[in-house]
């Protein structure tokens, strides 16, 4: 695996190396307050930043991946209403859209399981609703479900790309995500007493180091076929 790291490190001139020192500068610079000045708004603000110029880069280089780019701005969305809001329910909801779209492109838009998938989450929120039962973790099983199926799905072409870069972003971004919202469910079970509080602070701040860099991976991840590049070869004078 490490080996495997090392050569899509690698890679990384495949993306503008101005896009690389924004990223980097942000996430370092948000990481750092969290540490030494917690709860400063300036962090926040960095964060959203952060994400919105996810959709910007995704935008300019990958213009014509829709799906990409509506999974993007449903997920910034989802941030805006979470960070800004007190409304977790459609925060929720909404993130549930974004990872829909993302297996949509990873699928290729393969209808049938997308269908299952539906069913199955509408299964659940039906159930809650009936049982009076807390709709969040119900939107919280329908959400992981897609999550999972996601990570399945990059893994898929992960393996059967072996040389596609945005491929290994997809894969890599998923992890990453994954693990961020491990962290999520753990601090909600903290926050409601069903889990010890002890940990808390560390679990709070992880939430950010992997959710921001799933979120750069993601954005290098398009499904569409690069355009060929022809060669600029300049018409020889010499030739009639």
């Amino acid at each position: 695996m490490i080996k495997t790291w090392w050569k899509d490190f690698k890679r990384l001139p495949y993306v503008d190396s101005h896009w690389i020192a924004v990223w980097i500068i942000i996430y370092i610079s948000f990481l750092l307050l969290d540490v030494f000045a917690p709860g400063f708004w300036g962090s926040s603000l960095l964060k959203y930043t952060g994400i919105f110029l996810c959709i910007v880069y995704a935008w300019r280089k990958y213009h014509g991946d829709h799906r990409l780019l509506l999974a993007l701005l449903f997920t910034f969305l989802a941030d805006t209403i979470l960070v800004w809001t007190s409304w977790e329910v459609a925060g929720v909801f909404v993130f549930c859209i974004a990872q829909g779209l993302h297996f949509m492109r990873l699928t290729e838009l393969d209808r049938k399981y997308l269908i299952i998938i539906t069913v199955c989450a509408g299964l659940i929120l039906t159930h809650a609703a009936s049982q009076h039962e807390n709709i969040l973790y119900a939107i919280a099983v329908a959400y992981a479900i897609l999550l999972i199926c996601n990570l399945v799905a990059s893994y898929r072409r992960y393996k059967t790309r072996k040389n596609d870069f945005r491929a290994h972003c997809a894969w890599y971004g998923f992890l990453a995500f994954i693990s961020c919202d491990i962290c999520v469910g753990l601090r909600h079970l903290m926050l409601d007493g069903i889990l010890p509080a002890k940990f808390l602070p560390l679990i709070a701040y992880l939430v950010w180091v992997f959710y921001y860099p799933s979120q750069v991976l993601l954005a290098n991840s398009s499904t569409t076929k690069e355009p060929v590049k022809r060669p600029n070869i300049a018409k020889n004078p010499s030739i009639s």
